[in-house]
């Protein structure tokens, strides 16, 4: 992993937490979510917006004991600029812009936080299909992006479909694929918006994993566990990384591209590719210790230790 790729944080979960809701913000810290993003956007009632605007702010003017996230109102309701410098905290670690429509919108945001000298990252919410069709230019509008995101349910609206279709997994397609495009670490899966449905959460996001995002934005605690579940990688997935390589490495020094593991897999240059992915979260989620990261082909690593923390599922 480069050290750009490193400082694009990956998480398994986000839970979303409404901004007028101080006793909420307070419970969110305690759970076993990732990271936490404090709306001032969809979650909070109109009359309540300056109100919930001071609430964060005041939330995140210390360090935060989790990755902190503010989703700020688009720049067409005419609050996101006030909202960004409001929240520019020591405890902010970046920025959710909704509805974004053009990457002038993103570029003025990292031109705020430059001016304040902060140095939140900003995640580019995508919400319309003008957006969508744009998600390349807005992905790489600024150095300062290290996330696409989906707003499935505005989404949803402005193309007239269902929550699940091949019309919505083309979006997800899109947004996956114009990251990975800009450099950008794949997604995080939009919420699902039925709290008490865990059972469609699961399958859901099952989906969600294979379609290629890397995590899921939550908007209830009960909804972690299941999320953490499918998108923590397995020891068996760990295990067979490893495996690639080691065997990468070993072919590596006999000057071969493509080998055959102890398990009679052949592997390749996209085979490494899809382990160091696996790898390299498993390394974030602190599943593995003692690992040495596999380098480019012609090159060798060290070593690759399998050493293992517990918590990967099963």
């Amino acid at each position: 992993m480069s050290d750009e790729q490193r400082k694009h944080q990956v998480f398994r979960s986000c839970l979303y937490v409404p901004g007028h809701h101080p006793d909420r913000i307070a419970r969110a810290y305690a759970t076993e979510a990732d990271a936490v993003i404090l709306d001032l956007e969809d979650a909070v009632p109109a009359a309540q917006k300056l109100e919930a605007r001071e609430i964060v702010a005041e939330a995140i003017t210390s360090p935060a004991s989790k990755p902190t996230y503010v989703r700020v109102n688009s720049m067409s309701s005419g609050l996101c600029e006030d909202d960004v410098r409001a929240v520019a905290g020591t405890g902010l670690a970046g920025i959710r812009m909704a509805k974004v429509g053009l990457p002038d919108e993103v570029r003025r945001v990292a031109d705020i936080l430059r001016e304040l000298r902060h140095p939140a990252k900003i995640h580019v919410l995508i919400e319309s299909a003008g957006a969508l069709e744009r998600a390349f230019a807005l992905a790489t509008a600024s150095p300062t992006v290290t996330m696409l995101g989906l707003g499935e349910s505005d989404l949803r609206a402005d193309l007239n479909t269902t929550a699940e279709g091949p019309t919505m997994d083309a979006s997800r397609a899109r947004v996956i694929t114009a990251a990975r495009a800009a450099g950008l670490p794949n997604p995080c899966q939009s919420v699902y918006a039925e709290p008490r449905d865990l059972r469609g959460l699961l399958v859901t996001s099952k989906h969600g994993r294979r379609l290629g995002f890397l995590g899921r934005m939550a908007i209830h605690p009960a909804q972690i566990p299941i999320i953490h579940d499918v998108y923590t990688p397995t020891m068996d997935e760990i295990d067979d990384a490893l495996e690639i390589c080691a065997a990468v490495d070993l072919a590596a020094m006999e000057s071969r591209s493509i080998t055959i593991t102890a398990q009679g897999k052949m592997v390749g240059p996209p085979a490494l590719a899809r382990a160091k992915q696996v790898l390299e979260l498993a390394n974030a989620l602190n599943l593995i210790t003692g690992f040495a990261w596999p380098v480019d082909q012609g090159e060798t690593s060290e070593s690759v230790s399998n050493t293992r923390n517990k918590g990967g599922s099963s």
